[in-house]
């Protein structure tokens, strides 16, 4: 006979699933958990609301939402994330492991993640609105909602052995851990704070680290000093802005810059583009039309003096 032991995880139901690409400017609003939540992403990046505590998940990152969390989502960046959300209930006997987990997928899991996303659609219509529970189809192929079920147990069966790994980290990959963490942390603050500049004891106070550990955990992650990704984000967002309308003028008093003039000379600097260009060109817009003296540059010349053309 199996025991428990044979079979520790069994999903009991899937309420409601979903899997879209947002938009930018889409945000998931506050809403709370009845089971557990399975979250992925696989394009973009996201900052996930976990209870207490907020999450960066990039490309690639799992996260569990456990019963009765608060959470929501806002899109980090200009590439529009594509979500996967699995609402599902699920035995307890084996699911403490993964309170306050973060995966990142790897390759033996990719299959019954790329099997879930393409599952999700056939199975269920998207919400109408954005924080909007989707809808189960009724015309679906038969077994269909157990093969979803059976595909979401063998991903996590999979997610629990990593869990379950009895390694003990090295000291260097403790530090990296941190310093991921770290960067993370700091790089969410970011996200809430583009409209305007930042000091660096500002983002240690946010993140509860000194000078030293924030700057070596940027230069050790992401080759650059906080300030400069900081300052990359901000082009970016204002880059986004520019993208749906807004005047560089405008760009630059709702980013804090001191002048136009200076957020011109950065954002040409990091783009290659001054920020009037940059606008045209994502709007499709015609290049700006000559001045008079640029016309007569450009008029053709007749060999025929005026006054012969007269006579």
């Amino acid at each position: 006979m199996a025991t428990q032991e044979d079979f520790p995880l069994r999903i009991e139901s899937v309420p409601a699933a979903w899997a879209a690409e947002r938009r930018t400017e889409d945000f998931l609003p506050p809403g709370c958990t009845v089971g557990w939540q399975l979250v992925y992403v696989r394009e973009g990046a996201v900052e996930e609301q976990c209870g207490e505590r907020r999450v960066l998940l990039r490309a690639g990152g799992i996260l569990l939402h456990q019963p009765e969390e608060v959470f929501s989502m806002r899109p980090v960046g200009g590439i529009p994330p594509e979500v996967l959300r699995i609402d599902f209930y699920c035995t307890d006997a084996a699911m403490d492991r993964f309170r306050g987990a973060v995966f990142h997928a790897e390759p033996v899991e990719q299959h019954d993640l790329n099997w879930l996303m393409k599952a999700v659609g056939d199975l269920y219509d998207p919400p109408a609105v954005p924080g909007g529970r989707p809808v189960p189809r009724e015309d679906v192929p038969f077994g269909a909602r157990q093969q979803l079920a059976i595909h979401l147990e063998n991903l996590l069966i999979l997610l629990g052995r990593r869990c379950k790994r009895p390694r003990k980290p090295t000291t260097r990959v403790r530090r990296e851990r941190r310093q991921a963490a770290l960067v993370e942390a700091a790089r969410a603050y970011f996200a809430q704070n583009l409209t305007h500049e930042v000091r660096i004891e500002e983002i240690c106070a946010a993140v509860g680290c000194t000078r030293t550990q924030l700057q070596q955990a940027f230069r050790a992650r992401l080759r650059r000093t906080a300030l400069e990704e900081f300052a990359a984000m901000r082009l970016d967002y204002a880059a986004q802005l520019l993208a749906r309308g807004a005047t560089p003028g405008e760009v630059a008093a709702q980013m804090g810059y001191c002048s136009g003039a200076y957020f011109s000379q950065k954002f040409r600097a990091a783009t290659g583009n001054t920020p009037s260009a940059y606008r045209r060109m994502q709007q499709g817009l015609t290049a700006r039309r000559p001045n008079r003296q640029q016309k007569d540059k450009e008029a053709p010349k007749t060999s025929i003096p005026e006054s012969d053309q007269k006579k």
